[in-house]
């Protein structure tokens, strides 16, 4: 096997606390190249060329970020994409499963030609020469298909656009569910919070769209009644069925439910997860975070909103304490550092900052400490195992100065949980409304960081953490 493929069990563990600096490119075992039962469907020509001598074709160009072949999507939204795989093969791959599942990494097969793109989004390959070839580019579950000819016998063909304008669409991530085109992306549920209601700005700007399909609006807002009517997201929570429909679940500023405090729905989330579920949670919901999972993260509150201002530790602890306990209501925006190597080398290049300086805003909850907690299973001869169950600390993304001595303090951090993923981030991550056409929007440095970690928790999991 190829070391290339080799790496990609590897890349497993890439949000989870024991994780590496590796790429992930996001392949899995259901729905693609790595599995098993296509090995002898691919029909694969690249390994001609060690039989017959045959000089190969050279591809060679960018992965970019979903929207950037758009010519309405304003230019600064454009970012190329770390950690995509790029792979030519003639026939064989399923396409993905629709709804949530085990993205479970596994091997490449020989003779599939395949590369994983640099920071700056670049690749190289090489194929038959005068083929015709699937020209596959994917980070997580974001992928598209394009049918491709290779040019002849030691010639190249550059994917690349010109500086400005939009880039090729066929080295560029979808923004649109489009099967029959290729272009996947995965289900979305947004749990649209009080305090940050204008997410759609920030996707539209990138061109995708709240259709009610791909991506649909979920509010926690049970309305007035006595006791308060279940609102959508508590429903959602309450029913194991319709939360399988999805891939990720975001949850914005404000969006915490009472069902979080509920033992059954708390499971259904854990649940959720356990098979596949990415969840992305943002600043005062952090009880999805929380609720569920209480030994990773421990809070620091400041300012409790009662005008008492003595400041105390809260969700120290195996037991989660009560919904919204742990909020501070004293906003700082803080300097911001990648502590992550590549999302760090993603974020000085010109096409992604733009210029702009790393300022996290709008933060608000204060992680006091990271812990270890349970991710995955292993074998009881690991340091971290107990009881065949793996536990470690949560992967820090971004680190920044917060209140009450917390210097270089995480803002963002994400764990493995079995074969899902779990990120919870203390700063808004979203635009606020914009009057005007939403792509022309210029997207914030942190809501650009967003995309990139949307698309790594969409990335294939190992659910044996340790082996």
């Amino acid at each position: 096997m190829r070391t290339i493929a080799l790496l990609l069990v590897l890349f497993a563990l890439s949000l989870g606390g024991c994780d590496d600096d590796s790429n992930n490119s996001g392949f899995n075992n259901s729905n693609n190249v790595n599995n098993s039962n296509n090995v002898n469907n691919l029909n694969n020509l690249n390994n001609v060329n060690n039989v017959n001598n045959v000089q190969m074709a050279i591809l060679r160009g960018r992965v970019w970020g979903p929207g950037s072949d758009d010519i309405g999507v304003a230019d600064n939204n454009r970012f190329p994409v770390p950690g995509a795989l790029v792979a030519v093969y003639t026939h064989g791959v399923d396409d993905p499963i629709d709804g949530n599942y085990c993205n479970e990494c596994v091997e490449l097969p020989e003779g599939v030609n395949h590369v994983i793109t640099d920071v700056d989004g670049y690749f190289e390959i090489t194929a038959y020469p005068n083929t015709n070839f699937k020209l596959l580019v994917q980070k997580g579950e974001f992928r598209r298909v394009t049918d491709f000819t290779t040019p002849g016998p030691g010639e190249a063909f550059d994917f690349e656009a010109p500086v400005g304008m939009p880039s090729n669409p066929m080295t560029t991530l979808p923004n649109t569910h489009n099967p029959t085109g290729g272009q996947w992306i995965p289900k979305i549920a947004v749990i649209k919070g009080a305090w940050e209601q204008y997410m759609w700005v920030m996707l539209e700007a990138l061109g995708f769209q709240y259709d009610g399909d791909r991506i649909v609006e979920i509010s926690p807002d049970g309305g007035i009644g006595f006791p308060p009517p279940a609102s959508e997201a508590d429903e959602l929570l309450n029913n194991p069925t319709e939360m399988a429909k999805y891939n990720i679940i975001i949850i914005t500023c404000g969006g915490s439910v009472a069902a979080l405090d509920s033992s059954e729905e708390r499971t259904n989330l854990k649940n959720w997860v356990n098979n596949g579920g990415k969840l992305y949670v943002d600043d005062f919901s952090y009880d999805w975070a929380e609720q569920a999972w209480p030994e990773f993260l421990s809070f620091y509150v400041e300012d409790d909103n009662s005008g008492n201002m003595s400041s105390f530790v809260c969700g120290d602890g195996s037991s989660p304490d009560g919904i919204d306990a742990c909020n501070n209501w004293t906003e700082y925006s803080p300097a911001g550092t990648a502590e992550d190597a590549e999302l760090a080398g993603w974020l000085g290049l010109t096409e992604v900052n733009r210029g702009e300086s790393m300022i996290l805003h709008a933060a608000w909850d204060i992680i006091h400490e990271i812990t270890p907690g349970p991710q995955g299973e292993c074998q009881e001869v690991e340091p971290d195992c107990r009881n065949n169950v793996a536990y470690h600390p949560p992967k820090v993304w971004m680190r920044g100065n917060a209140p009450g001595g917390h210097d270089n303090n995480p803002m963002t951090v994400s764990w493995n949980y079995y074969c899902g993923k779990v990120l919870y981030t203390v700063y808004h991550t979203h635009s606020e409304n914009f009057d005007g056409d939403p792509k022309q929007y210029n997207l914030l440095l942190q809501e650009k960081i967003m995309m990139y970690l949307l698309m790594e928790i969409s990335t294939c999991t190992k659910p044996f953490v340790v082996e």
